[in-house]
């Protein structure tokens, strides 16, 4: 996707494709298509390998919405991106997704996906009401195993407490640990993180609740994919109540025992 709509934003915008219309006679002209091809796709494949946070956010979005970012004026498109939004909780993404239907004069759509959002987060905070902050698991969030590095980020601990978990920092009051993925090394590292003294010391290993997260985008774009997210967690935290379909494909338990 991002490789087809970042060529045909170069074909369109592109002041060398038109130099080379003019340039070049009618003989050479297929040489010149192929020789530009080459050319824009090299581009394209460097552009998406550039993205920003900012660029793969408004892009995932737009996509969401059923929008066609090659349609969007490159001005307006450039607005977009220039909003670089602080998402922490629910109603930052409603904002920010407002903000997105605004300029583009799409609030129809934009009002959907809210509602959608809405709608979907507001079922697992009503089926968790009732249980209490002392009976949620304390869920400790590793972003790298070698050194290790636990996660503090508002965005995600603020997604636990709606998936029905506490978030903590000190690895040994964790009941929950949930590692975040970064492909095979990630399992060649596992051994390591559980004989961590002060992992190993905790709850979560004791009661056989060592999560992945297989997902490499997870968490990594505020907003990005939010409600997957949220579902994933409250499969985690809360197995009782919630089951999407995402383990096995977004997440794994890992078996200590």
């Amino acid at each position: 996707m991002c490789i087809l709509l970042s060529l045909i934003y170069f074909l369109k915008y592109s002041p060398l494709f038109l130099k080379l219309a003019v340039l070049i006679d009618r003989k050479n002209l297929q040489f010149a298509f192929i020789a530009l091809g080459v050319y824009e796709v090299v581009k394209v494949l460097y552009f998406c390998g550039m993205q920003s946070n900012q660029e793969k956010l408004v892009a995932h979005i737009l996509d969401q919405l059923n929008l066609n970012s090659a349609a969007i004026p490159a001005e307006t498109y450039n607005k977009l991106l220039s909003v670089q939004p602080q998402i922490v909780d629910i109603d930052d993404m409603i904002t920010y997704v407002k903000s997105i239907g605004n300029k583009l004069d799409a609030s129809d759509k934009t009002d959907e996906f809210i509602e959608k959002i809405e709608d979907e987060t507001n079922i697992l905070i009503h089926k968790l009401k009732f249980i209490s902050a002392t009976d949620r698991p304390k869920v400790l969030v590793v972003d790298q195993i070698e050194p290790l590095e636990i996660n503090h980020s508002a965005y995600l601990h603020e997604a636990i407490k709606i998936a029905g978990g506490v978030p903590v920092t000190t690895e040994s009051e964790a009941d929950k640990i949930i590692v975040i993925g970064h492909g095979e090394q990630m399992f060649t590292q596992l051994p390591k993180l559980l004989n961590t003294p002060s992992i190993t010391s905790s709850k979560a290993i004791e009661l056989d609740q060592v999560f992945m997260m297989t997902d490499k985008q997870f968490a990594q774009i505020p907003g990005y994919n939010y409600l997957k997210e949220l579902e994933s967690l409250a499969e985690i935290l809360q197995p009782k109540y919630f089951v999407y379909g995402h383990e096995g494909n977004d997440w794994l338990q890992f078996q200590l025992n």
